[in-house]
């Protein structure tokens, strides 16, 4: 990919372990080095962190997660990418099309249509160290996304125990023969 990003094109990854539809999209670097300057500078400072503490919205064992502001989505990392909230739009509407192309013609239809409006409810960045876990737990809202910025080398490398460092989606109910996780 250009590093000036000016020919640059949104492409999504469709997952299908069980339903619903998971797509994987991926995230182009400016945009991942803006939240990581973001995140980093909200961690160094006290003050900051404890303004934007989003702690006890969220179900994990995390020493850092912090809300982000509204006007890091306004942002545009480079003169050639939309803004952050753009960029997220697009892979909604990617995913939302792609998700109706599997239904019946009413569905194609409102594909074809594309959304026309999207709401952020909620984001945050969790910056998880050594020890910090989040439990099995449910995103509400119509869709959810997640992205990691870093990654420790070890898990990179994969030298952690089996899926560190993994997401895990969980669905349906237990059944034998069925394993419901997809990591």
């Amino acid at each position: 990919m250009p590093e000036d990003y000016k020919d640059y094109k949104l492409t999504g990854r469709v997952h299908m372990p069980f339903s619903p539809m998971l797509m994987e999209f991926q995230m182009p670097q400016p945009y991942v080095d803006s939240l990581n300057t973001y995140g980093d500078k909200i961690s160094k400072s006290d003050k900051k962190s404890k303004q934007l503490d989003w702690s006890d919205n969220l179900v994990g064992n995390v020493k850092q997660e912090h809300k982000i502001e509204d006007h890091v989505w306004s942002e545009k990392p480079n003169k050639n990418l939309p803004s952050m909230f753009n960029w997220m739009g697009s892979c909604v509407n990617t995913y939302v099309r792609t998700k109706l192309k599997q239904g019946d013609k009413e569905d194609n239809d409102a594909a074809n249509r594309g959304i026309k409006k999207v709401l952020l409810h909620n984001s945050w960045l969790v910056n998880s160290i050594a020890g910090d876990f989040n439990p099995p737990h449910m995103h509400y809202g119509m869709l959810s996304a997640a992205g990691w910025l870093k990654m420790p080398e070890s898990v990179e490398k994969d030298e952690e125990r089996e899926h560190a460092g993994w997401i895990e989606f969980l669905y349906g109910n237990p059944a034998m023969w069925i394993d419901p996780k997809y990591a």
